[in-house]
């Protein structure tokens, strides 16, 4: 250690860690407080401007993280040079990375997880409120204390958008593993590629692995390029679609801000927090016995009616035969007594008329046996009939539950085939293929206009049809280059709904780009390349003894007013109308565009 204290107020414990740079557990003399200390390592040999860029970007780090006040951000307390020497001040952190954590169990539970990732863009949502993009978002840089908070480290990479860029074209900073497209291809970076970086981060927690692998640097960016990772298994369906539009390789298909992101993560894990009952004891423990007053068994009463008391089982009296009368109990009659006297009533009905039994003594109580209230029979049609309705049930809830999911998983494979399909009109795009990619985005266009990833496609065929047609204007092509500027019109017009920004910026492109061939073609002067005339064009109501424009591109003009008239776009039917009367006055498609012209700004008579 070069000196014991640095800036004279920060004392030196220990050395904690060292890398690019060299990390120290620290104690501020003024402040009493213990801290750390990163101090930036310069080698020797580094000089000129190289060394000053490397000391830029440490002060860069210091500022992006020293403008932020967030609780799940480290806090930078001081930062400068002493003695040559360029160090941070920040707050000491107890506990370890989440690097570490996943050394240890491999990978987490999706509830944990989704814990950790909510906290991460808790913090990259105040970063990029601040225009910092971090551009580093991986596990080391993910600190875990041992309350369970989560801080976000190392912004030694981190991008302030109101400063200028450090980074030249092509040139490529991060960790390859954790880097998006845009960031590997050396493209412009906005806060979507921190959102793609933690994609990876919570594929990574969720599975034990990285989405994107292979033996070196080439082949992980060419994964990250062109590749789609491996389903995850055991994780909710919501969860699992979430991660995969975190990894859109387009940044339009992402999550468009960390909020949004945050938001719907949330409402992820909340699904199966709705299917939990209280109603049964928690697994592996048995319900409550019953209290003793709960239950108390029937014992027999005495009958008032009787001075003795009733035995606890009924007596059982056998059926009675065919020819008894009611209220006997034998089961055969009674012979008559061999020696009977003359006149005397003999055999089962000689007890009739007899006097009563002796008071005290209760007569016999002949007990008559149960009928039931239905058949046998009809209870077990009634048993199997319940059976059925209830095997009914359960079979119609496997098969509604099976639909859902077969059609859950044919969305999502709906899905995936047009983010292929996209992915194949980059590739084609990047090879100069502007004709294929035209033909892959119309693909999904029709397929499914209505979807987010038709939306995008609408805007990257009008991007793309407005390139062919500029390409077509540069080698003289006016015709060719004219119907493909007609082409992003008529796209418009086809399909108008949720027309964002770069819709409306594609489709005045296509006004302004006709407009500029029409004078281009019928100037006196002529052009040496598109869009640029050694004088200025003249405008389209003075054309300065130019030709006029043919009857057919005033019709052309007039027909696309039509179409935006119908589409309820007023102020673009007049504009065209405009054009019409401007290219061709007098002729009938003039007049025509004139006469609706007139009759929009006609006021309605109420």
């Amino acid at each position: 250690m070069p000196t014991e204290t640095i800036a004279r107020k920060y004392r030196i414990l220990r050395e904690i860690a060292r890398s690019n740079d060299v990390v120290y557990e620290a104690l501020d003399s003024a402040m009493g407080r213990r801290l750390a200390i990163k101090e930036l390592l310069l080698p020797p040999n580094l000089t000129g401007s190289a060394r000053a860029e490397r000391i830029e970007r440490f002060n860069r780090e210091a500022r992006a993280a020293g403008k932020l006040s967030h609780h799940n951000i480290v806090t930078v307390y001081d930062f400068g040079e002493d003695a040559g020497r360029y160090f941070i001040a920040m707050e000491y952190l107890e506990g370890g990375t989440l690097r570490d954590l996943l050394q240890a169990r491999g990978q987490l539970a999706p509830q944990e997880a989704a814990d950790i990732a909510a906290q991460i863009l808790a913090a990259l949502g105040h970063a990029h409120a601040n225009r910092v993009v971090h551009r580093d978002v991986k596990p080391d840089n993910i600190h875990i204390l041992p309350d369970g908070l989560i801080k976000l480290t190392d912004f030694g990479i981190a991008r302030l958008t109101e400063e200028a860029s450090l980074t030249g074209d092509g040139q490529v900073f991060g960790t390859p593993s954790y880097m998006s497209p845009e960031q590997i291809a050396g493209r412009f970076v906005d806060h979507r590629t921190d959102l793609f970086s933690l994609g990876v981060v919570l594929y990574e927690m969720l599975a034990g692995r990285k989405p994107f692998t292979g033996d070196s640097v080439v082949s992980i960016t060419y994964a990250i390029m062109n590749a789609e990772p491996a389903p995850l298994v055991g994780v909710p369906y919501p969860l699992e679609r979430l991660v995969s539009r975190a990894l859109s390789k387009d940044p339009a298909m992402r999550w468009q801000s960390a909020e949004e992101m945050r938001t719907a993560l949330k409402e992820a894990m909340s699904v199966p927090a709705m299917l939990v009952t209280t109603t049964s004891p928690p697994i592996g423990q048995s319900a409550p016995p019953l209290a003793a007053t709960q239950y108390t068994p029937w014992r027999a009463q005495p009958s008032p009616w009787q001075g003795q008391q009733q035995p606890s089982v009924p007596p059982v009296y056998p059926a009675q035969p065919v020819g008894t009368a009611p209220g006997t109990a034998s089961v055969a009659p009674t012979p008559p007594a061999p020696s009977a006297p003359p006149g005397t009533v003999v055999g089962p009905f000689a007890t009739w008329g007899a006097p009563s039994a002796p008071p005290g003594v209760p007569p016999p109580v002949v007990r008559m046996p149960a009928r039931p209230i239905i058949g046998e029979g009809t209870a077990t049609f009634l048993r199997l009939l319940l059976i059925s309705f209830v095997l009914a049930a359960a079979i119609l809830g496997a098969v509604l539950l099976f639909v859902r999911s077969y059609e859950e998983h044919r969305q999502h494979g709906a899905v995936m085939a047009m983010r292929t399909r996209l992915a194949e009109a980059e590739q084609l795009i990047a090879s100069g293929d502007l004709e294929g990619a035209a033909s892959r985005y119309e693909q999904i266009l029709v397929g499914a206009p209505q979807t987010e990833e038709g939306r995008v496609a609408r805007t990257n065929l009008a991007t793309v049809l407005n390139r062919l047609g500029l390409r077509a204007a540069q080698m003289g092509q006016a015709d060719n280059a004219a119907s493909r500027f007609q082409a992003v019109l008529d796209l418009y017009s086809r399909y108008p709904e949720g027309m964002n920004q770069a819709d409306l910026q594609e489709r005045q492109n296509a006004y302004e780009n006709l407009q500029a061939l029409a004078l281009r073609v019928h100037s006196p002067t002529g052009t040496d390349t598109y869009g640029q005339s050694a004088t200025p064009p003249p405008a389209s109501g003075d054309m300065g003894g130019a030709p006029a424009l043919s009857e057919a591109r005033a019709r052309e003009y007039l027909e696309a007013g039509n179409q935006a008239y119908e589409a309820g776009d007023i102020a673009s039917a007049r504009d065209l109308w405009t054009r019409a009367v401007g290219v061709a006055p007098g002729t009938e498609a003039g007049m025509q565009a004139q006469r609706r012209i007139e009759q929009t700004m006609q006021v309605p008579d109420f």
